[in-house]
């Protein structure tokens, strides 16, 4: 068995680095002295500690705390993003997260004299809070690339929040729909089941009994967005899915995300991501070439 070590990845004072897998590969036991949190994204895989096996699947997250063994056997397409976070940031606390519920289970390392020590712990989310969880990394991603004016803050503060909803997930395994019992929560759900059809204003009124200027402030307030803002996230995020773990054609991909124009896909994920669809689905084709080689070493 052998340890991954923090200075293999870390050159400047980015607080964690990303590791796409697409796919995955076997990756035997093996422990680091970092903080390391695995988010699936799609297929499924046997991921291993010394406490057994467990099948992983979307929406898994793997929280791995420096010191834990842990490995990945009989992968069948399973993609995920590997979070790597700098062993100071979690030691700082600057923000106090150490006091909320869940923080000991997820990210506080016991002592070496403490035994047993902690198991690898996971859990699941949502594919609603799997989309969020995804647009927090890919802003984290952009801030990193492009490096502008105190950049290294902005990811720091997107890594906080990423922490946050982990520990809100934890906690509570149905947020947000908990937190408003109204008609609210079900409108959102309204719009994750039905994302790929043709929504209007009137239909999200007929199915809500709520005014428009109601269902303008739920959307902004639960999801941060306008309603079909929304709805455009989750099909840009689904075919971003698709982009990374299908050889499918991009036309095919748009089609199946709810678009009726693979042009029109292409020009709003743009928008979206600032790339083409084709440029996303090479960029993570050479990732991949990368992380595969990195394996074989």
């Amino acid at each position: 068995m052998y340890k991954l070590l923090s200075q293999k990845y870390w050159t400047d004072d980015v607080p964690c680095h990303f590791e796409f897998r697409n796919p995955q590969p076997l990756f035997p036991l093996h422990t680091h002295d970092f903080h390391e949190i695995a988010v699936v994204y799609s297929g499924e895989g046997v991921h291993m500690t010394p406490d057994g096996e467990k099948t992983i699947k979307s929406g898994d997250i793997i929280s791995v705390k420096p010191g834990q063994i842990h490995g990945y056997n009989t992968v069948n397409k399973l993609v995920l993003m590997n979070i790597l976070i700098h062993p100071s940031f979690f030691s700082d606390d600057s923000c106090n997260l150490s006091a909320v519920p869940g923080y000991a289970d997820l990210f506080q390392q016991r002592p070496v004299s403490r035994k047993p020590e902690s198991p690898v712990m996971m859990f699941n989310m949502n594919r609603m809070q799997l989309f969020e969880i995804q647009a927090i990394i890919e802003s984290m991603q952009k801030e990193i690339e492009n490096q502008n004016l105190s950049w290294p803050a902005v990811t720091t503060a997107y890594l906080i929040q990423l922490v946050v909803l982990l520990l809100r997930v934890y906690n509570n395994p149905s947020y947000p729909d908990s937190v408003d019992k109204n008609n609210g929560a079900f409108l959102v759900k309204y719009m994750e089941k039905h994302y790929k059809q043709t929504l209007s204003m009137e239909d999200l009124l007929d199915v809500s009994a709520m005014s428009e200027s109601s269902i303008l402030r739920t959307f902004k307030r639960i999801t941060g967005y306008p309603p079909f803002v929304y709805q455009m996230r989750l099909r840009i995020f689904a075919a971003m899915n698709e982009l990374t773990s299908t050889d499918r054609t991009i036309t095919q991909i748009a089609y199946d995300a709810g678009f009726n124009d693979s042009n029109y896909f292409s020009r709003m994920f743009r928008k979206f991501t600032g790339i083409s669809p084709k440029e996303y689905k090479e960029q993570f084709k050479i990732n991949n070439t990368i992380v595969n080689a990195k394996s074989v070493l």
